[in-house]
């Protein structure tokens, strides 16, 4: 039976994939698949909450490939789409946080540049890092924005308001942590983010709804949480991203994305004591424990274990990315249409 993608788009050959479906893989990284139907439906998404957050989305999806090409990748890892994760994260999170428009030439200036600095970085931690890179160099790059943002004058953070003393809402606080995956608080974005993932692999759609729905659960559970922010899906999205990529690189284990979703819903609280915004941090922090648990387990508990360890990635990431040079990004698990 074909997949939904295989409707639309003709079947590719690795390494030889038009460069427009590189984009839509791109944007379909963002939920850890590989598949251009995907990334046309995160493009909805963000469309319907934010114009010109679509409009960053295209730009760091268009410099993604070319910036890794430039940088000597070809095949395998560029058809994957895996260069378009971390740009397009950067570039969803400025609009998400920071004053922009149209005619505000200053902070496309300031996407072209972030984009460009979070691809030479990922280039960088995959060579160094033993553990898949994750969202980190977004991280890197947000929070040093972040930081910068009293000194340059083009940069201007938005002012965030809540509804204090709003009654839960379940329903919509599960959709709307669908939607913060891509940085839009919109229901009609969570709908369209959820389509988008189970017509890649219906696996992951399933885990990312879970992942919500634990995230929301959780986030509800510590009464200090404030109803609102629960309701904009704040506390609910890093359930989403943990669920599915913990089952990616851990070896397809239901109970460890379950596990993966509570532990970063209840790392969020103590990351914002850092006094950083959290973004995806937890769900970096998350996998990571998962996998240097997944090693230790099997180097220092498993009795028919061989007396020599192996690196950590050898051992744990591998289950999910060849040893390439792609052993330290995160590996693509949904339909590739190829």
């Amino acid at each position: 039976m074909k997949a939904p993608v295989d409707y639309i788009f003709a079947p590719a050959v690795p390494g030889e994939v038009p460069y427009w479906r590189l984009v839509l893989r791109g944007a379909s990284q963002m939920c850890f698949q590989s598949n251009e139907l995907t990334g046309l439906f995160f493009l909805a998404a963000v469309l319907v909450a934010s114009p010109i957050s679509a409009a960053y989305l295209l730009v760091a999806g268009i410099m993604a490939p070319a910036g890794r090409m430039l940088l000597g990748d070809r095949g395998v890892v560029l058809s994957s789409g895996l260069p378009g994760l971390n740009p397009c994260l950067i570039a969803l999170a400025i609009p998400a946080f920071f004053e922009t428009g149209w005619t505000n030439v200053g902070m496309w200036a300031v996407l072209v540049v972030c984009v460009a600095i979070t691809i030479v970085l990922v280039k960088i931690c995959v060579a160094l890092l033993p553990l898949p890179t994750l969202a980190l160099p977004f991280l890197i790059v947000f929070w040093a924005l972040y930081a910068l943002e009293p000194h340059i004058d083009a940069v201007q953070l938005l002012s965030l308001s809540t509804s204090e003393g709003a009654a839960f809402q379940p329903l919509t606080a599960v959709l709307l942590s669908l939607g913060q995956a891509l940085f839009s608080p919109a229901v009609l974005s969570g709908v369209l983010f959820a389509t988008g993932v189970l017509l890649s692999n219906w696996r992951h759609g399933v885990l990312a709804i879970a992942g919500a729905i634990i995230g929301t659960v959780v986030a509800y559970y510590y009464r200090h949480v404030d109803p609102a922010s629960a309701d904009l899906g704040l506390y609910g999205f890093n359930g989403v991203l943990t669920a599915v990529a913990v089952f990616v690189v851990c070896g397809g284990k239901l109970r460890l994305s379950i596990l993966g979703a509570l532990i970063a819903t209840m790392l969020m609280p103590a990351i914002a004591d850092f006094g950083v915004q959290v973004l995806s941090a937890p769900f970096v922090l998350t996998t990571w424990l998962l996998l240097v648990l997944g090693w230790i387990e099997d180097h220092w508990f498993d009795e028919d274990a061989v007396a020599a360890p192996e690196p950590i990635p050898a051992a744990r990431s591998a289950r999910a990315e060849k040893q390439t040079q792609t052993t330290s990004e995160t590996p693509p698990r949904g339909h590739s249409g190829a």
